[in-house]
């Protein structure tokens, strides 16, 4: 009777550890095309989309990642708990919340608008530019040919950095908390 209890109990255990991988996959969830998060909607795990714009207006508890045609906006109640990363040929616009980093590795900029927090640092590697509007409680780094603007609205909690070709502006008003750098063939433009 006890080596039974103790194989069923054993056999149980070794389900769930088996079961407990394939259960934390299944809630991530990938799409193709244009996808929209719709507002009260929950996504428990990471959003891939590949090929399309993802639209959140609605809640994902893990990372976005998004690449090919498309672009991914953050809508002014979309909540993001982990990082968004945009590889394709659109940007990065976040009007909501993102608690995790932004990151974009292609020829799409990045928007942060007036609403729009990030939590961690934001990241724009290519050519186009990164515009800062709202907060960003990380470092903004710009490290392709675009620009980096933190406009007057906008609040950066770290450093602020500009490496390549474009130039790093910052508008009367911008508070930035670190040190501000142009490592590039730009120039630091105070307008």
């Amino acid at each position: 009777m006890k080596t039974s209890r103790i194989l069923t109990i054993g056999t149980a255990s070794a389900l769930l550890l088996v079961a407990a991988p394939a259960a934390a996959m299944a809630a991530d969830v990938v799409r193709s095309g244009d996808y929209t998060v719709a507002a009260g909607t929950i996504i428990r795990g990471d959003l891939v989309v590949t090929g399309g714009t993802v639209t959140i207006h609605g809640h994902v508890t893990g990372n976005v990642r998004q690449s090919g045609s498309g672009g991914v906006v953050v809508g002014t109640r979309g909540e993001v708990d982990g990082s968004v990363v945009e590889s394709g040929s659109g940007g990065v616009r976040v009007i909501g919340e993102v608690d995790g980093h932004v990151s974009e590795h292609d020829s799409g900029g990045v928007y942060i608008e007036r609403s729009g927090e990030v939590d961690g640092n934001v990241t724009e590697r290519d050519g186009n530019s990164l515009h800062i509007h709202g907060s960003v409680d990380g470092t903004a780094r710009e490290t392709g040919t675009g620009n980096l603007a933190v406009f007057r609205t906008g609040e950066v909690d770290r450093d602020v950095i500009e490496r390549d070709g474009g130039s790093l502006i910052l508008y009367r008003g911008a508070e930035i908390e670190g040190a501000v750098s142009e490592g590039g063939s730009g120039s630091i433009v105070r307008r």
